[in-house]
């Protein structure tokens, strides 16, 4: 696979949990509760594996340094809601991530977007034990209607 296809690949992953979070972000708030405003932008992080891995030390299951074939492309960090002003939204609560609404996407988010810092998959990243189902749930916290009380 050539460097342009995989940054395709890379994009089109991008694009695709982007549209999926955008629809939490449009979400009406419940009655009684305070409007979020809609955020401006999502900030993609990326990462280069080479400089993780390098210092890796411990593999699981989930760990993407760990694989037979080494990383050779950036893979995603986060991807995160911004606005203009340089503050981001913020939530009064938090919700509970579910994994059936991105299920579809898992093979291609563990390929494109590995845990690379993960030892021990029962306690990495809040217990899931894979990086972007921790930065997906920070994400739609984030995007989640803040209740009045």
């Amino acid at each position: 696979m050539t460097m342009a296809t995989k940054a395709a690949c890379v994009l089109a992953v991008w694009v695709l949990v982007a549209s999926g979070l955008s629809d939490l972000g449009s979400a009406r708030a419940p009655l009684g509760s305070k409007p979020q405003r809609e955020f401006d932008y999502f900030a993609l992080s990326l990462q280069w594996p080479g400089t993780i891995c390098a210092s890796t030390r411990h593999c699981c299951a989930t760990n993407g340094c760990c694989r037979s074939e080494p990383l050779q492309t950036f893979t995603i960090h986060g991807l995160w809601p911004d606005y203009d002003d340089g503050t981001w939204p913020s939530c009064c609560r938090r919700t509970q991530f579910e994994m059936d609404k991105i299920l579809p996407l898992k093979e291609v988010l563990d390929k494109y977007w590995p845990s690379l810092y993960c030892s021990k998959s029962g306690t990495c990243f809040s217990g899931k034990g894979l990086f972007w189902a921790h930065e997906v749930q920070e994400t739609w916290n984030l995007l989640c209607p803040c209740g009045s009380g």
